[in-house]
């Protein structure tokens, strides 16, 4: 099974939170993949923060090593009615494009960000302790 990390998912990792190395090595038989939206929120970072700061996230993303899964036409459907569909107390543009990754892919989602993502239907939500 693929497992998809959230953004939180990472951040908790580079503030020494939460070892998400360990939990991944804990599912052995799972392919670790982020999705392109949570890749564009991590790399935003290495372009708008003081160098020092930049410098940190990039050896972090240098280390993270997992693979990036593509953002397609399915995937951005899957988005928009997502985010149709939570209308009334939305969740955010990227969290619906997050959702819609891990749902077309057939895939988990490790996040912390329980308040948000409980409410997509059909999506799958990894167990995870910080």
């Amino acid at each position: 099974m693929n497992v998809y990390v959230d953004t939180d998912a990472v951040i908790q990792w580079e503030k020494g939170d939460f070892d998400l190395p360990a939990w991944l090595e804990q599912r052995p038989d799972d392919t670790a993949m982020v999705p392109a939206t949570v890749w564009r929120q991590l790399l935003y970072g290495t372009f708008a923060w003081e160098a020092q700061r930049a410098q940190k996230r990039r050896r972090m993303l240098a280390a993270l090593q997992m693979p990036v899964a593509s953002f397609s036409r399915r995937h951005a459907a899957r988005a928009a009615q997502i985010a149709a569909d939570l209308k009334q107390a939305p969740i955010g543009f990227a969290d619906c494009q997050i959702a819609a990754s891990a749902i077309e892919d057939h895939s988990e989602l490790l996040t912390f960000n329980q308040e948000h993502f409980a409410r997509v239907t059909g999506l799958r939500l990894a167990k995870a302790r910080r």
